[in-house]
């Protein structure tokens, strides 16, 4: 049935994997970071291999039985009082000897005022997204293979959305050497429910990932770097052209051509500051080129954060700057069940 289920959804997703970015697509919460950890990274998928559950919402390669009784809560304050966020719990069942992690991922937008074409106030309304999931992964040697299936449910006024999709992921991971590359499609699916009947099915945020993940052994730095959005070359509209004194529009074909390259990329490292702390730092060259001010580009595209690992407990801070308007922050909290009374490592 799992297997007819993916076959199902990637038939679905063919015609529609060229050709989605930002705005031509619904559920676009399903694009955004998933956690405080992953924003202070650059916002990309993590293909990390420390046993973090919040990595593994969006990676599901990075599911394993060292998951099992963690509990994990992520809550964006985005711009405008926007709240994203998720609830993540990860069991290992012994039945069907794997790991399972249950999500419930949400995206506020909070309340609007209704006006009809005269301008007249009607009331208010409010808007929000929700995602429910279950992940598993399995693995052959150094090979993991995982997968998570979503039901997503949207609600704005009076207008809802439903959609079935998945994410279907293929790591490499090897704890020894502490390396780890991943390969990703995400948000493969279609639309169960329109927003509007007479309307035609929308697409969804469907995007190709690949994330590779080394942490040194010499020195206490790990280094990411993720490319994303693979399924299509140029992610941006022209961003270097230029009018000069009589009014003829020029384009610096060689910075746009640098832009298209770069803007699929994301690099970031993590460096340990001692046993319980971790500092991050990121940079996401979409996020800048397409947020940054023309008169003040500012920090738009720089990603920053730090966690703390406190016995069973980890607390991570991520921190995103967006646009001179306003920025990200982001709390997450994982909690180790099992783990109470020992000491973290």
């Amino acid at each position: 049935m799992i297997k007819q289920y993916i076959f199902l959804l990637c038939l679905f997703s063919v015609s529609t994997i060229f050709g989605q970015i930002g705005g031509k697509s619904v559920f676009q919460f399903l694009k955004f970071p998933i956690s405080a950890r992953n924003e202070a990274l650059g916002g990309g998928v993590l293909s990390t291999i420390d046993n973090d559950l919040t990595s593994a919402i969006s990676n599901p390669s990075l599911i394993d039985s060292a998951l099992n009784k963690q509990i994990a809560f992520s809550n964006s304050f985005f711009i405008g009082d926007i709240n994203i966020g998720n609830l993540t719990y990860a069991q290992y069942h012994k039945r069907i000897k794997s790991t399972l992690t249950y999500t419930a991922q949400y995206a506020s937008y909070g309340k609007f005022e209704s006006r009809d074409n005269a301008g007249n106030l009607l009331g208010e309304f409010r808007a929000a997204d929700f995602n429910f999931q279950v992940g598993t992964a399995h693995y052959w040697q150094h090979l993991y293979y995982g997968m998570n299936l979503k039901l997503i449910y949207s609600n704005l006024a009076q207008y809802n959305s439903l959609a079935l999709a998945t994410d279907i992921a293929l790591g490499y991971h090897n704890k020894d050497k502490k390396i780890s590359f991943s390969v990703l499609l995400r948000n493969a699916g279609f639309q169960l429910k329109r927003y509007d009947k007479n309307s035609e099915r929308e697409k969804l945020p469907l995007q190709v990932d690949v994330s590779f993940y080394k942490k040194f052994t010499k020195i206490p730095i790990a280094l990411i770097i993720v490319a994303h959005d693979l399924q299509k070359f140029k992610l941006t509209v022209s961003g270097s052209a230029t009018t000069n004194a009589f009014g003829k529009t020029l384009v610096n074909k060689r910075k746009e051509f640098a832009n298209d390259i770069l803007g699929h990329f994301i690099i970031a490292t993590e460096i340990d500051a001692g046993k319980p702390v971790r500092l991050r730092v990121g940079y996401n060259h979409l996020r800048r080129i397409e947020l940054a001010s023309t008169q003040k580009k500012g920090m738009a595209g720089i990603t920053a954060g730090l966690g703390l690992n406190i016995r069973q407990f980890s607390i991570d801070y991520g921190f995103g700057a967006y646009h001179a308007a306003g920025s990200d922050h982001f709390l997450s909290l994982r909690i180790k069940i099992d783990e109470f009374g020992k000491k973290a490592k």
